[in-house]
C-alpha cells in the first residue's frame, strides 16, 4: 500500500518573527509551514483550531500522522509523493484544490480546500513549503446531498413507470415524462407539450371536478378516471394530483400529477363483472342445485334459486353441515358420498333422496373434487330432480314390457295349448283305458300328463322371473346333489335321442340360491341343448369346485363351476350377442318364447354368479356358470325324480277357497296318513279352530282369499297358539303376498302349481323344523 502523508511537530527550527506570526495568525484559513523533510515548522491559530476540531491533538501527540488524502470525487487514496505537501516540496505551485481526508483509525471523512507553494533558500533550492487549508465539509456534504437529490429526482421523473405531468391550473402543459408519452401514445414530450390538459381527459367535466376538489384540499389521491389517447382510444388511469405553491415572482401555483395506467385492470374487472353476471344468470336459471362444501362438510356456496323448492333460505344452508340441515339417515348418506369423492379424488354420480315439503324426491347428483395445491380442498356438486323422470321411465319400462308381453302372448298361448292338448288327450286315454288296458300303458299316459304339467309350471316360472316377481327363497344347497336329483327328470325331458352324461362328484358344491330356480336353469339349458340337436347328440353336464378361484375386485370370488356342453348346431356371433335378451329366440315362430336364456341369466345374476358362453356354428355350445362358494350346511333337497313323499300322523287344518285345489290337497294329505280338517274360508277355519284347537298341529292355508286372507288368519291363530306351525300356499307374486301380510323368505311357502310329492315333503319339513 502506498505510504500516506505525515506531519510532525518539531520544537526546533526557524520560526517567523513576531510581526509575521501576528499576520499569519490573523488569517481565517489554517496555515502550516514545513521544512524539506515535511516537518511542521509553524502553524497559525486557525490551524490549531482546525486540528482541535478534528481531534488531532497537534501538541504532544502524533495524531496528525494518521491523516490520509483522497481524491475528492472518486475518493481513491493519494500516494504520499502525490500529496499537496510533497508536490510543493518538489517545486510545484498548487492552486486551490479539494481533497477528501480520513483519519486512518476512525475511518471518518471530511473535506478540505487546500493550496501549497514551495519556499526556496537563497541558493534557489526548495527549502520548505507553505500549506493552507479550509474545512469545506459542510458545503461539500450539502453539494453531495443536492447532487444525489437531483439524480434521484431525475430518476423518479424520467425512469418512473408511472406517468408524471406538470401543468398550470389553466391547462398549459409545462413538462411530462416518457412514461406518460408512451401511455397516451404520443411520439415525444414536445408533442405532449403542444396540447392542453383539457384535451387529455375523456370527459372535460372530470377535470373540472378535480380542480374543485384541489381548491379545498390542495391534493387529490387515487382517483380513477378515463383519459384520451392520441388515437382517441380510452385509457383508464389512477391519478394523484398535488398543488405546488408558486415560487417567488410567480402569480399562481402549478399542478403536479402522477398517472398509473390501469386500463388492463379495468378490462379484467369488466370481464370479471360480465363473467359474474353470466354466472349469476346461469345459477338463477339452473334447473337444479349447485353447491360447494369444505372438507368439514360445511356449505360455502349454494345457488339461491334452488332453495325455495326445499322450503329453505340461504341462512338455513350456508355455513352448516348436512347433519344440521337434513334428516339423519339422508345426511349420513350425503356425507358417505362426499367421503368417496374426497378419497378417490374423482367425480362420482349418485342418486340421493332429498326431503321436499311434499315428500321425498330423488335427485341425481354429480359430485366432483375441487383440487388446490395438488390435493382435494373442497367438494362441488350439481344435480337435478329426477323424480318425475324416473316415474316416467318406470311407466315407459312397464309399457314396453306390456308391449313385449303382448307380442309374447302368441308363443305362450301356443305352448300352453300344446301342453293342455297333451294333458287332456292323455287324460281322456287314461279314463278310457280304465279296466281295459294293461297297467303299464295307463302308467305311460299318467306320466306324460305329469311331464306336461311340469313344463307348464316351468313356463309360468319363466314369466314370473322375467317380470322379477317370482317368489325366491335362497338357501345354501349342494348344486352337485341337485344335479344328481334331477338327472332322471332331465333324461325324460330331452328324450332318448340325446345321450345325457352327468358328472357330479362327491365333493359338495355349496352355493346360496333358490333350489327351484336352479332346477329351472338346468331344465332350460337342457331343453335348449335338445332343440339344438334334432337328430340326436351328446349333452354333458358337470359340476365341481375349482382349485383356483376366479377373483373379482370388491365381490366374492367365484369357485363353483357348472358346465353344460352339447354337440348341437351352435350359434353365430349375431345370435350370441342377443341370446340373453328377453323374448329373443332363434327358433321358428311358435316354437319358443325367448325367455329361457334370459331366465337363466337373471337367476345366475341374482345368485351373484357369472356366465361364459363358447359357441360356433356346427361346433356345439358350452355354457360355463361360475358361482361363489357358500359357507354352512346344505339343506336336504326333495327328490325331483318321483321318490315317495314322507308320511305323517299329525292333524292339518287345510284352508283353500278353490274347490279343485282343496280336494287335491285333502286327498294327498290323507293318502300320506295325515288327519285333515277342511275349511273353504278364514271364517270357517276359525270355527274349526274353536272346536278342534287342541288337536291341530299345522295350518296349511292359501294366502289370498275373499274376506280374510291367509296372512290375517295365521296372525289370529298365532295369537292363540304362538307355537302353531304354518305353511302358506300361493300362485301369486312377491308383491301381492307382501300386501296380504306374507313376506317371502320370512315364512314357509309352497308355490303353486305343486305336485303331491312336493306338498308332502314341504309339509313334513315344516312339521319337523
Amino acid at each position: 500500500m502506498a505510504a500516506h502523508s505525515t506531519f510532525t511537530f518539531l520544537g526546533l527550527g526557524t520560526k517567523p518573527d513576531s510581526a509575521a506570526a501576528a499576520a499569519w495568525n490573523a488569517l481565517p484559513d489554517a496555515l502550516f509551514t514545513f521544512d524539506k523533510d515535511q516537518n511542521v515548522v509553524f502553524l497559525n491559530e486557525a490551524a490549531t483550531r482546525f486540528l482541535n476540531d478534528h481531534d488531532l491533538q497537534p501538541e504532544g501527540s502524533e495524531g496528525w500522522k494518521e491523516i490520509k488524502f483522497f481524491e475528492a470525487n472518486s475518493q481513491s487514496e493519494i500516494a504520499n509523493e502525490k500529496s499537496p505537501i510533497s508536490r510543493a516540496l518538489a517545486g510545484e505551485f498548487l492552486d486551490t484544490m479539494e481533497y477528501a481526508v480520513r483519519q486512518k483509525m476512525r475511518g471518518k471523512f471530511f473535506w478540505l480546500e487546500c493550496s501549497a507553494v514551495p519556499v526556496r533558500a537563497l541558493s534557489g533550492d526548495v527549502d520548505g513549503a507553505i500549506f493552507t487549508c479550509r474545512d469545506i465539509t459542510t458545503r461539500k456534504t450539502r453539494e453531495l446531498h443536492l447532487e444525489a437529490s437531483s439524480e434521484l429526482r431525475d430518476f423518479l421523473y424520467r425512469s418512473n413507470l408511472a406517468g408524471i405531468l406538470h401543468s398550470t391550473i389553466d391547462g398549459r402543459i409545462l413538462d411530462c415524462n416518457d412514461a406518460l408519452v408512451r401511455m397516451l401514445h404520443y411520439s415525444s414530450v414536445a408533442e405532449v407539450r403542444t396540447r392542453r390538459t383539457q384535451q387529455l381527459y375523456w370527459e372535460v367535466t372530470e377535470r373540472e371536478k378535480l380542480l374543485a376538489q384541489l381548491a379545498d384540499t390542495h391534493e387529490v389521491r387515487e382517483t380513477e378516471l378515463c383519459l384520451r389517447r392520441r388515437d382517441d382510444t380510452p385509457c383508464w388511469a389512477l391519478i394523484n394530483i398535488r398543488f405546488v405553491d408558486p415560487h417567488p415572482g410567480q402569480e399562481e401555483g402549478t399542478l403536479l400529477s402522477t398517472v398509473i395506467d390501469i386500463t388492463e385492470r379495468k378490462l379484467w374487472e369488466e370481464t370479471l363483472r360480465q363473467s359474474q353476471a353470466r354466472f349469476t344468470a346461469f345459477m338463477s336459471h339452473l334447473p337444479g342445485v349447485a353447491f360447494i362444501k369444505d372438507l368439514d362438510g360445511k356449505y360455502v356456496f349454494y345457488n339461491e334459486s334452488a332453495l325455495p323448492q326445499f322450503g329453505k333460505g340461504t341462512e338455513d344452508i350456508l355455513g352448516k353441515t348436512d347433519e344440521e340441515i337434513w334428516p339423519p339417515e339422508n345426511a349420513k348418506r350425503y356425507r358417505e358420498n362426499d367421503d368417496e369423492v374426497i378419497r378417490t379424488g374423482k367425480p362420482v354420480e349418485f342418486l340421493e333422496p332429498v326431503e321436499h315439503p311434499d315428500g321425498i324426491h330423488t335427485w341425481q347428483i354429480f359430485k366432483f373434487p375441487i383440487i388446490e395445491d395438488h390435493r382435494v380442498a373442497m367438494v362441488g356438486g350439481i344435480g337435478i330432480d329426477v323424480t318425475e323422470r324416473r316415474t316416467l321411465e318406470d311407466q315407459l319400462s312397464q309399457s314396453r314390457k306390456m308391449e313385449a308381453l303382448g307380442r309374447l302372448a302368441g308363443g305362450v298361448a301356443h305352448d300352453f295349448n300344446n301342453l293342455l292338448t297333451v294333458i287332456s288327450g292323455y287324460g281322456q286315454l287314461a279314463l278310457e283305458s280304465l279296466g281295459n288296458s294293461p297297467t303299464e300303458r295307463l302308467s305311460v299316459y299318467l306320466q306324460e300328463i305329469l311331464n306336461s304339467s311340469r313344463r307348464a309350471s316351468a313356463l309360468t316360472g319363466q314369466l314370473l322371473a322375467f317380470s322379477r316377481r317370482q317368489t325366491v327363497q335362497p338357501k345354501v344347497l349342494d348344486l352337485a346333489e341337485l344335479l344328481r336329483s334331477v338327472e332322471r327328470l332331465l333324461q325324460r325331458m330331452i328324450g332318448e335321442h340325446v345321450d345325457l352324461t352327468v358328472h357330479a362328484g362327491h365333493e359338495p358344491c355349496l352355493v346360496r340360491a333358490d333350489a327351484h330356480q336352479m332346477e329351472q336353469v338346468l331344465m332350460n339349458l337342457a331343453v335348449n341343448a335338445r332343440d339344438a340337436m334334432p337328430l340326436g347328440g351328446t349333452l354333458d353336464i358337470e359340476c365341481r369346485v375349482l382349485e383356483q378361484a376366479v377373483e373379482r375386485p370388491g365381490r366374492p370370488p367365484l369357485r363353483v363351476l357348472l358346465e353344460i356342453r352339447d354337440t348341437g348346431v351352435g350359434m353365430d356371433a349375431a345370435v350370441k350377442a342377443q341370446m340373453f335378451e328377453p323374448f329373443f329366440t332363434s327358433k321358428d315362430k311358435g316354437k319358443g318364447t325367448g325367455l329361457g336364456l334370459s331366465t337363466v341369466y337373471g337367476v345366475i345374476s341374482q345368485a351373484g354368479g357369472h356366465i361364459e358362453v363358447e359357441s360356433e356354428p356346427g361346433k356345439g355350445t358350452q355354457f360355463r356358470i361360475l358361482l361363489p362358494l357358500a359357507e354352512g350346511i346344505a339343506e336336504t333337497l326333495g327328490s325331483a325324480s318321483g321318490d315317495a313323499a314322507p308320511v305323517g300322523l299329525e292333524t292339518v287344518l287345510l284352508v283353500e277357497d278353490e274347490p279343485g285345489v282343496r280336494a287335491l290337497a285333502e286327498t294327498v294329505l290323507k293318502k300320506l296318513g295325515y288327519k285333515v280338517l277342511v275349511a273353504d274360508s278364514g271364517e270357517a277355519a276359525l270355527e274349526l279352530w274353536g272346536e278342534k284347537r287342541g288337536s291341530i298341529d299345522v295350518l296349511l292355508t292359501d294366502v289370498i282369499m275373499p274376506q280374510m286372507s291367509g296372512g290375517d288368519l295365521a296372525h289370529r291363530l298365532r295369537e292363540m297358539n304362538p307355537r302353531l306351525k304354518i305353511l302358506f300356499m300361493s300362485g301369486y307374486t312377491d308383491d301381492m303376498l307382501a300386501s296380504h301380510g306374507v313376506l317371502a323368505g320370512e315364512t314357509q311357502l309352497i308355490q303353486k302349481p305343486f305336485t303331491a310329492d312336493a306338498l308332502g315333503r314341504k309339509l313334513r319339513s315344516v312339521l319337523d323344523a
